[in-house]
């Protein structure tokens, strides 16, 4: 039993994982919320063809572990825990011994939106939503497991196991097959509510409940990591693997975004809002994405609203137009955009658009880009003022933050006061969740508390 003395000595590390869409970060905290280590590493995708975007299974792992072992060689102290969040929605097949029987599918992946499974046709975003709280048709794993099983049914009915990276990750790590209920919303199978596969969905696509991870809370002490595990990630026979959560779930924790009315902006290659929701109803009503968030302790759920890909054509303004060939890219940007007034000098630039060169001066491409990103941030937030949510104030996490005028041009243009956060938010999350589930903290608030 970990005891306050415990935190108090700092005798205490955790480990916390973000295992986000572009990159795997992570961070190694000490129980009292001190922050010692940082690492991370990017994420490589595969694009066997136009519009799919695939990781290869084991560099996965391998990454994984390498990031893992790079903060635990930092440790002053045991690594009591370890826990994930995850930008998930990444399916995966793999065999009876749980090897992979193809590459990882990422959420990105548009097969089944150019070419969209028969089984998806009984189903409506409208249904969708109101059992996983996803309205996602025609991508993540739903559509994937439903475009294997009509175009690669040697391997979608020879499979052992049907899941994500996630809970293959884990089972790597432990040899238990398990899923939270913050990521099995991202799997799209899970009866959100009851928190229990929805079997309609198991019998449309012919999945047998035994080839499924078992679904568990956040915060849940899954077990200790195998030999191979520990050799992989230098962790001691003593860490403890937690369940963790959805990246954006984990990201409002760290940033202390637990009640009603609040507000995050995460930042990375989708912009994300996120905000604790008393009543389900009013999330799906308003067409946000859902997260069971803190409702299974009585708490609210968690409202989602998204401009996705956006950091992604950030950067490709960044690289190609503001800054080509330089080497230090973000300091150039953010020097070019706070030489140029607001407004930009009238350029306007629509991040949902493909990108494309722009005859002007850089100051005012690189101020465009900026205030474009807040643009649609604002237009989402209007869009949630018809459904009775107002926000006058918001935590932004992620990169942006550390620019010196990003944050106030958000502001100036939401018409929020904005203050900003981590840019390890997501990890710093996930360590929470893992001094939880091992009882170093009570909850997300005693986490919080024990920071100061």
């Amino acid at each position: 039993m970990i005891k306050q003395k415990d935190i108090d000595d700092k005798s205490i590390c955790l480990i916390g994982l973000d295992i986000g869409t572009s990159a795997i970060k992570g961070v190694l905290v000490r129980a009292d919320g001190k922050v010692l280590a940082e690492a991370g590493t990017e994420t490589a995708f595969l694009h066997p063809e136009e519009g799919q975007v695939e990781i290869e299974p084991e560099r996965h792992y391998e990454n994984v572990c390498g990031v893992i072992r790079r903060l635990a060689a930092s440790a002053p102290c045991r690594v009591a825990a370890l826990s994930m969040a995850a930008a998930s929605g990444n399916t995966l097949l793999t065999d009876s011994e749980a090897r992979p029987l193809c590459n990882i599918i990422s959420w990105m992946d548009q097969r089944a939106v150019r070419q969209a499974p028969k089984p998806l046709a009984e189903i409506s975003s409208a249904e969708l939503a109101q059992i996983c709280g996803w309205p996602c048709v025609n991508s993540f794993p739903l559509a994937h497991l439903a475009w294997l099983r009509e175009n690669r049914s040697e391997i979608y009915y020879g499979a052992g196991h049907y899941g994500m990276d996630t809970d293959w990750l884990i089972f790597r790590l432990t040899g238990k097959w398990v899923m939270d209920h913050s990521t099995a919303s991202t799997f799209h199978l899970q009866e959100q509510v009851s928190g229990n596969y929805h079997l309609k969905f198991l019998d449309l696509l012919e999945i047998p409940m035994k080839k499924l991870s078992p679904l568990l809370p956040s915060a849940s002490a899954v077990g200790s990591l195998l030999p191979q595990s520990l050799r992989d990630t230098g962790l001691s026979p003593e860490t403890i693997l937690v369940s963790g959560c959805f990246d954006h779930p984990a990201a409002a924790r760290a940033s202390g975004i637990l009640k009603s009315g609040q507000l995050m902006l995460s930042c990375g290659t989708s912009w994300v809002g996120f905000t604790p929701v008393t009543d389900r109803k009013r999330i799906i009503d308003a067409e946000m994405l859902c997260d069971p968030f803190l409702s299974r302790k009585k708490g609210p759920w968690g409202g989602i609203f998204s401009v996705p890909y956006i950091g992604r054509a950030i950067d490709w303004y960044v690289n190609n137009v503001i800054a080509p060939n330089e080497n230090d890219r973000m300091r150039i940007f953010n020097e070019s955009a706070a030489e140029a007034g607001a407004g930009a000098n009238g350029l306007e630039i629509d991040l949902r658009l493909a990108p494309k060169r722009i005859e002007a001066e850089r100051k005012n491409i690189s101020r465009a880009v900026m205030e474009g990103a807040a643009r649609l941030i604002k237009g989402k937030i209007t869009e949630l003022k018809r459904h009775g949510f107002n926000f006058d104030q918001a935590v932004m996490v992620g990169g942006p933050t550390q620019s010196p005028i990003w944050p106030g041009i958000t502001a100036e243009i939401t018409g929020m006061e904005v203050t900003t956060g981590s840019m390890t938010a997501g990890a710093q999350g996930a360590a929470i969740l893992a001094g939880i589930g091992i009882g170093i903290y009570r909850d997300e608030y005693a986490a919080l508390a024990a920071r100061r």
